[in-house]
């Protein structure tokens, strides 16, 4: 498990919340444990955050951490993912739409399915539609046929 170095709170939280999961740790042990994994200044936040808070559970302490460390920028999760345009491989991309994905609450999954559609080369994005894809695993799995085809049609 790394440290927190003040980057990606959100996927720091993802990792040790695995790290939780596979060892087992009870729920009231998860501060005390993601606190060793602190660099130094992010250590002196959580001290900071001790001295404000009686009681900091690991759900008070993911909220302030994410308020705490998050970028935000000036745009919304949900503005960033819309305007997310794909530039690299496929593993690339679905990497950078589930960063933002996670993010973003409240929309249902047919209509993030279409956002993501929306982020495809243009290329890709046509062939995906056909087949009308309504989970983002079946998104996933046509958009990688889609882009394994269109490698190997380069190739000839």
């Amino acid at each position: 498990m790394r440290k927190f170095d003040g980057k990606d709170p959100v996927n720091w939280i993802l990792q040790m919340e695995k790290y939780f999961d596979l060892h087992g740790v009870p729920l009231l042990q998860k501060v005390c444990i993601a606190s060793n994994y602190l660099e130094q200044n992010q250590f002196l936040w959580y001290k900071g955050l001790c001295s404000r808070k009686p009681l900091v559970t690991w759900s008070i302490f993911s909220e302030e951490m994410i308020a705490h460390y998050e970028d935000t920028k000036s745009n919304t999760f949900f503005s960033q993912l819309i305007n997310l345009k794909q530039k690299g491989s496929m593993a690339e991309h679905i990497e950078d739409f589930q960063k933002l994905n996670i993010r973003v609450n409240g929309i249902q999954e047919k209509k993030m399915v279409d956002v993501f559609i929306g982020t495809l080369k243009d290329n890709i994005q046509h062939e995906v539609r056909l087949w009308e894809p309504n989970s983002f695993e079946m998104e996933f799995k046509l958009k990688r046929k889609v882009e394994r085809r269109n490698e190997s049609d380069h190739i000839l």
